[in-house]
């Protein structure tokens, strides 16, 4: 209370007291802020990330920021000092002891103080559960990537590595659990394990953008959480990459056609005949049957040209073929060479 009464410290009377004391006593027993003089921090050995309580947080600081950010969330300023200015400088490391000192400048009623405090923190390792987790193998999903009745090319294979590589670095900035715990190459295909679910989604999502296909989820039941009281799952997730390759012809209902391309969401077709451009969903890629290679495609040449008809030699007998001309074909001359493949005793130009 405040009164004008005598100081118990030095004695003083008829002065005005706060909180007991006089002015002066009061600002020099004044403790600017109030911090632990030891204080222990639990850091994963692997990714840096810090135990609070139960949980572990994500940090991306050096061990020396990480540090002096502890410190500072274990001060607390006086409530009489104002313009408070602190700074933390690790003074000496002893092992596993870092010691700090603490420099506090502040105003306490008309005066400047500046007070210095020595705070041990001890670095304790280990390991959290996410790097936990990696280093076991841990995974929850897998992606398994095969072809329809055919094997994956070497270059489809490099180029989903590839794929997954990129999309896991991104992933990971904002997941820990997308990494892959383990890649395995078989004579069927490829599989990827993936540490978490969400990521494998996106992942198999990246590659259906450039491969096109068909997916298919099967969860398998790995055993029950007790604690949570839950069953716990992992996802096989199937990508089938279609039989057919671009460029590779196919008959979709009574059309000859030649696949242009494909997306995660369509198939867009030529026909030979009239040249148009079809495009058709992936629900419907049952109706789709290979009916060439783009391996068949060979080259002819022109021997003779009417204002309605090319003549070409037949790559294979070089027997005369008459085509009919049309736009696509009226710049062609005598001589010229053209890529044709023959599909039922027919020959298409492509």
């Amino acid at each position: 209370m405040n009164g004008k009464i005598f100081c118990p410290q030095c004695g003083k009377t008829g002065v005005k007291l706060f909180s007991g004391l006089c002015r002066s006593c009061f600002i020099e027993k004044t403790s600017l802020i109030n911090v632990p003089e030891e204080i222990d921090i639990i850091i994963c050995t692997h990714c840096g990330s810090i135990q609070k309580k139960v949980r572990w947080i994500d940090s991306d600081l050096s061990l020396n920021d990480t540090i002096i950010k502890t410190v500072l969330e274990h001060v607390e300023i006086d409530k009489s000092a104002s313009d408070v200015e602190i700074s933390i400088k690790i003074h000496t490391v002893r092992g596993s002891i870092f010691e700090c000192l603490v420099t506090v400048k502040a105003q306490v009623m008309d005066d400047i103080l500046t007070q210095e405090f020595l705070v041990n923190v001890k670095l304790n390792k280990s390991v959290c559960k996410v790097c936990s987790k990696y280093a076991s193998g841990y995974y929850e999903a897998v992606i398994q990537m095969r072809a329809d009745t055919r094997l994956l090319s070497a270059e489809e294979i490099e180029t989903a590595d590839k794929i997954i590589s990129d999309k896991i670095e991104r992933l990971s900035v904002k997941n820990r659990m997308a990494y892959i715990s383990q890649r395995v190459e078989m004579k069927e295909g490829v599989d990827y394990y993936v540490g978490s679910y969400k990521a494998a989604r996106k992942l198999t999502e990246a590659l259906k953008n450039v491969f096109g296909g068909v997916l298919k989820d099967s969860p398998r039941l790995m055993g029950r959480d007790k604690n949570a009281g839950k069953d716990l799952y992992r996802m096989w997730i199937s990508l089938r990459l279609p039989q057919f390759q671009k460029s590779d012809f196919v008959k979709y209902n009574n059309l000859k056609t030649q696949v242009l391309n494909f997306d995660a969401n369509k198939i867009y077709l030529k026909d030979l005949e009239s040249s148009a451009t079809i495009s058709i969903a992936w629900r419907d890629y049952e109706k789709l049957k290979v009916i060439a290679r783009k391996t068949d495609i060979k080259f002819a040449m022109v021997t003779a040209k009417t204002p309605q008809l090319i003549q070409i030699l037949h790559p294979d007998n070089y027997q005369p073929v008459d085509i009919e001309l049309n736009k696509e074909l009226s710049h062609l001359q005598i001589g010229e060479e053209l890529k044709v493949v023959e599909i039922d005793n027919i020959l298409y130009v492509i």
